[in-house]
């Protein structure tokens, strides 16, 4: 049986005024890292497993988002279609067909949207033994999940979910009820819950990275200092920086290519990729990230236009430099990739021997000395004057 999937990431606004729900910065959740592996690429090795052999992306976003989410794209090994306002649905249409005309026996309609953690392979199975033209997703509780599986014969079926944006049905369908963790992913709030779920292991998204003491993974590259501290339940992304007397903390996440400054708290907290979180500051309960800093407790998004506050990682222009994370992927050995983003030579691994170890009860504040001539990047400058104390915050 040869499955396809067309994964649909925007498209869900009949008011264009009105923002996409779902977005930070304007790139879709989707497309965002989630302790090292955004969503789009998880969703893509759950319909891989179930056999579903082609995926096509349906997107709508300008040009910056793409930028971000062609990394995730290119991980997913997916196809990605391009459009806006009414040719977003034609679009679809179009693909539907291509795969019909390709030989598909079943195509999987789905809109990213709501984190689902759904086994496909038991709703084609459910599909099939049914013998359905097509089947929707939905909640234990009713609530359609924008999920379906419709054989590909039933151009008709398709046509009438895609022009209805995924609402109605043309007749009764087949419903599988899925009792899987789900996670709407409308809100920043819903998106920062996925990560903490993760790390409390609630879900099934788990870190990217190696668990060097219980609670703490860190990813390949990942540079933290040996004067900066990191405590459980954490996770560090891959080629981030956490820089002495930097303190990560409850619950937090550092995304990929992230940089943390010298004496920063980040405490129950995501810092996205690519951010660049300053000097001296407390971080905590938010998501950080596209220059905004968004504060979960009070439900507030300020845009801060200091890059000394709030930046963009150095890294990222490497990524601009080649048009798109995914170019240097594709193209780059791993060799190059590493001395572009890293120092030239050997890159220092990640081990933490002092930063990993377990607090105290009362463990004081580390020493920092007036740095001499020669120090190791990440030290305090001269001009840094305020040092705060901080014990197991």
């Amino acid at each position: 049986m040869d499955l396809k999937a067309l994964i649909l990431v925007g498209g869900s606004v009949p008011d264009r005024s009105a923002p996409e729900p779902g977005t930070m910065g304007g790139v879709p959740f989707a497309g965002l890292d989630v302790l090292g592996a955004s969503v789009l690429e998880r969703l893509a090795q759950r319909l891989r497993t179930a056999g579903i052999s082609e995926l096509t992306l349906i997107g709508t976003a300008d040009q910056n988002a793409r930028t971000h989410m062609e990394r995730s794209i290119y991980k997913a090994r997916a196809d990605a279609v391009w459009a806006t306002g009414d040719s977003f649905w034609q679009s679809a249409e179009d693909a539907f067909e291509q795969f019909r005309q390709n030989g598909a026996d079943l195509v999987a309609i789905l809109r990213v949207g709501p984190y689902v953690e759904l086994d496909y392979d038991e709703v084609i199975q459910h599909h099939v033994d049914k013998r359905c033209r097509m089947t929707s997703v939905t909640a234990p509780d009713g609530e359609a999940l924008e999920i379906f599986v419709v054989d590909s014969s039933r151009r008709g079926d398709a046509t009438t979910l895609f022009r209805s944006r995924l609402q109605k049905v043309r007749d009764d369908c087949e419903r599988f009820v899925t009792k899987g963790y789900i996670n709407r992913l409308q809100t920043v709030t819903d998106f920062r819950c996925l990560a903490l779920d993760g790390l409390l292991e609630k879900n099934a998204v788990r870190p990217v990275g190696k668990q060097l003491k219980p609670g703490v993974w860190v990813g390949e590259g990942a540079n933290i200092h040996r004067k900066a501290r990191v405590l459980a339940p954490a996770f560090i992304g891959a080629y981030s920086k956490i820089r002495a007397a930097a303190l990560v903390t409850r619950n937090s996440v550092v995304e990929h290519h992230a940089e943390v400054d010298c004496g920063t708290v980040v405490e129950n907290s995501t810092i996205l990729p690519f951010t660049y979180v300053g000097a001296g500051l407390d971080v905590m309960h938010s998501v950080v990230g596209f220059q905004r800093i968004s504060h979960l407790v009070r439900n507030v998004e300020v845009e801060i236009q200091d890059p000394k506050l709030v930046g963009i990682s150095p890294a990222s222009t490497v990524f601009r430099t080649l048009g798109s994370a995914a170019a240097l992927f594709a193209v780059l050995p791993k060799q190059i990739y590493r001395g572009f983003l890293g120092r030239a030579g050997k890159i220092r691994p990640a081990r933490l021997p002092e930063s990993l170890e377990p607090p105290a009860t009362n463990p004081g504040t580390p020493d920092v000395k007036e740095p001499a001539s020669g120090q190791e990047v990440g030290e305090f400058p001269s001009s840094f004057a305020v040092v705060r104390r901080y014990g197991e915050h």
